[in-house]
C-alpha cells in the first residue's frame, strides 16, 4: 500500500510538472539598447556590442551602454537623439504581453520621463518589439504626435553610462496555485488506480521556467516534497 501511495502522489506531481513545462518560455530574444546623441556621437546601432539582455519570457530586463561600448564617445553624450530599446525579432511572442518601461538612468541618476508618451510594439514593421523613449525621426519626435517629449531629449547627458530597466508580464497569467493540505493529498493518492508494483515516474530535468529559461528547480522540489509526505502518510498508516 505504502508504494502505492508514493506512486500515485508522484505520478500526480509529474503530470503538474508537464503542465509546467508546456507554460515554459519556448523563445529566446536580445535586447539591446539603441542610441546616439544630437551630434550622432555615442552611437549603437545593434544588438551584441553593449551590455544586451536575453529575454526569455516575463520579467524584469536591464540594458545598457557605457562610453567604451558606444562608438565615438569623445565627451559626454549631447542630449537624446536616438534613444530606443529593440527586442530583435520578438514582436511576435511578446505582442500579446504587457511592456513597461520601469527607468531610465544616465550615470546612475534617475532620467524622468512620461510613461503616457512612451511608445511600444513593432513600430518600424520589421518583427522587432521596440520601447521607443525618443526618435527624432519616430513618434515621439514628431510635435504634433500626442507621444512627443517622453523626456526632456535636448538637456539629457552621460558621461559614462546609460541604463534602461523594463518589466514584461502576462496580463492573463493564471494566479499560483494554493498548496494543497496534506488530507488532500493522501485523498488523492488513495484514489488513483496504480498497480502495486508501478514506479514512480522520473521527474523532467529539461522542464524549462518561464522567467529564467533555467531547469525548474522549485517545480521538481514539489514534486520530492508531495512524494516524501506521501510516504510520511503511508508510513504513519503501517503502524
Amino acid at each position: 500500500m505504502k508504494l502505492r501511495r508514493i506512486a500515485a502522489v508522484a505520478a500526480a506531481s509529474a503530470m503538474a510538472l508537464s503542465a509546467v513545462a508546456a507554460s515554459a518560455s519556448a523563445y529566446e530574444y536580445t535586447a539591446f539598447l539603441m542610441f546616439t546623441d544630437i551630434d550622432w556621437l555615442w552611437g549603437n546601432w545593434d544588438a551584441g556590442k553593449a551590455t544586451d539582455a536575453t529575454i526569455t519570457g516575463p520579467g524584469t530586463y536591464t540594458v545598457s551602454l557605457d562610453n567604451t561600448q558606444a562608438e565615438n564617445t569623445m565627451s559626454a553624450a549631447n542630449g537624446a537623439n536616438v534613444f530606443c530599446v529593440d527586442i530583435v525579432g520578438g514582436y511576435a511572442d511578446l505582442a500579446d504581453l504587457e511592456v513597461t518601461l520601469d527607468s531610465v538612468k544616465a550615470d546612475g541618476v534617475e532620467v524622468p520621463f512620461d510613461p503616457e508618451k512612451i511608445c511600444y510594439g513593432d513600430i518600424e514593421e520589421k518583427g522587432n518589439y521596440r520601447i521607443e523613449i525618443q526618435n527624432a525621426y519616430g513618434l515621439t519626435g514628431d510635435m504634433s504626435d500626442p507621444h512627443y517629449g517622453a523626456i526632456d531629449a535636448a538637456s539629457f547627458t552621460a558621461a559614462e553610462k546609460i541604463e534602461v530597466t523594463f518589466t514584461i508580464s502576462d496580463p492573463n497569467g493564471a494566479a499560483p496555485a494554493e498548496e494543497a493540505a496534506p488530507e488532500e493529498t493522501e485523498a488523492a493518492a488513495e484514489a488513483a488506480p496504480v498497480e502495486e508494483s508501478a514506479e514512480a515516474p522520473a521527474a523532467d530535468t529539461t522542464t524549462t521556467s518561464t522567467a529564467t529559461g533555467n531547469t525548474s528547480a522549485a517545480a521538481l522540489a514539489g514534486v520530492m516534497v508531495t512524494a516524501a509526505a506521501a510516504a510520511l502518510i503511508a508510513k504513519k498508516r503501517s503502524k
